[in-house]
């Protein structure tokens, strides 16, 4: 397989306090998980490369992954600054609380307008406590269809599917680089000279 150029991906992971996203982050940037609540103070930026095939040739993407802290007072006054650039977007709900996915349609509502259509996936967190949810499936499948977006459901604790929520961003974000791409110039041809 080819390997193609190297893409630098901004990411950001938006989403209610407490929903995880610091600890997704952690999850997958450094294979670890706390049990204590960490609480990001402000943004916190990491990052890590991985590797996408697409199309026959592997993509090496730079994820710099923004973990955008979910204090309102904190989004009303420093949102539009911290997602500007970014081409993904990871939103996080808790699957033990219902109102956090209420809360993504506030978030989507909220960044568009800044990001314009990018590609988002929905993560429903928690997925370890699933006997505790309280967010069903119908539930995310109607919110990620009026937000034309697709989900999965991960687990910080365990680390199920959080490997594969920032891999499935990373190609998304790169299969829309290409597509905005202009086609390339057909060849120039050369007009036939007639015979003397």
């Amino acid at each position: 397989m080819a390997t193609a150029e190297t893409a630098k991906l901004k990411i950001c992971l938006l989403g209610d306090e407490g929903v995880g996203k610091t600890s997704l982050v952690r999850r997958f940037v450094y294979s670890a998980f706390d049990e204590a609540y960490l609480r990001s103070l402000g943004v916190t930026i990491h990052k890590r490369v991985v590797y996408v095939p697409l199309d026959g040739a592997t993509h090496a993407a730079v994820l710099t992954i923004w973990d955008v802290l979910g204090a309102p007072e904190f989004v009303d006054r420093y949102l539009d600054a911290y997602v500007t650039n970014a081409v993904g977007l990871l939103a996080v709900c808790d699957l033990t609380r219902p109102e956090t996915l209420d809360g993504l349609g506030r978030w989507f509502d909220r960044v568009r307008p800044s990001v314009g259509d990018v590609p988002s996936v929905v993560l429903a967190n928690k997925r370890d406590l699933r006997s505790n949810a309280h967010v069903e499936e119908d539930d995310l499948l109607a919110f990620c269809e009026l937000y034309g977006v697709p989900y999965m459901e991960t687990s910080a604790r365990t680390g199920e599917n959080v490997a594969s929520a920032f891999a499935r961003i990373a190609e998304m974000a790169i299969r829309a680089a290409l597509a905005r791409r202009p086609a390339p110039a057909p060849p120039a041809r050369l007009a036939s000279v007639p015979a003397r």
